[in-house]
């Protein structure tokens, strides 16, 4: 006579594998949860840029008229857990943020700006400024308002400072996470 069905041994083991395999992923949950909390903020400044990148291509009106330049301002010694979005003027070949639009943006719980780089070398200041309508990108740092070709924006986590996602653009526009 042939058993279909299964025993009591079979299902208990079962059980147990189950058990222990949830065990193991519910445990590792919270480093999961920080290290996605970090792609999203990554993820959100790049959206942010490209954003501000967009108003400049549209010439976007800003209390009537469109401004000279939009942009995005980084500061990780004053600011390691939020940047600016702002419009910006130009005179005697120096960019400098308006005050008629800005918008402060928060990055997530235990993700804090840990880095910025301008052509290779640290700073704890920068701007990336779009200048319509092509637009030109212009990437401003510390008080010297230089330009550079290139910037790259570090993010990291709080609790696991090794744990990075990198922004990087370039003069041209070109806007890459990596």
């Amino acid at each position: 006579m042939e058993n279909k069905g299964f025993t009591l041994i079979e299902l208990l083991v079962v059980a147990i594998i189950i058990g222990v395999l949830s065990a193991f992923v519910l445990a590792n949950y919270p480093s999961y949860g920080r290290e996605f909390a970090l792609d999203r903020s990554a993820n959100k400044l790049a959206q942010d840029i490209r954003k501000v990148q967009e108003k400049a291509v549209a010439m976007e009106e800003i209390s009537g008229s469109p401004p000279q330049g939009y942009g995005v301002y980084f500061n990780t010694s004053t600011h390691p857990s939020s940047y600016k979005l702002s419009t910006y003027e130009k005179s005697d070949s120096q960019w400098s943020a308006t005050d008629s639009w800005e918008d402060t943006i928060s990055l997530e719980s235990k993700v804090r700006l840990k880095d910025l780089k301008v052509g290779g070398s640290s700073v704890s200041t920068s701007s990336i400024v779009f200048e319509p309508p092509d637009p030109t990108t212009w990437i401003i740092w510390s008080n010297n308002n230089s330009s550079s070709s290139s910037s790259t924006v570090i993010l990291y986590l709080e609790t696991e400072p090794s744990k990075t996602k990198s922004i990087l653009v370039n003069s041209s526009g070109l806007i890459t996470t990596e």
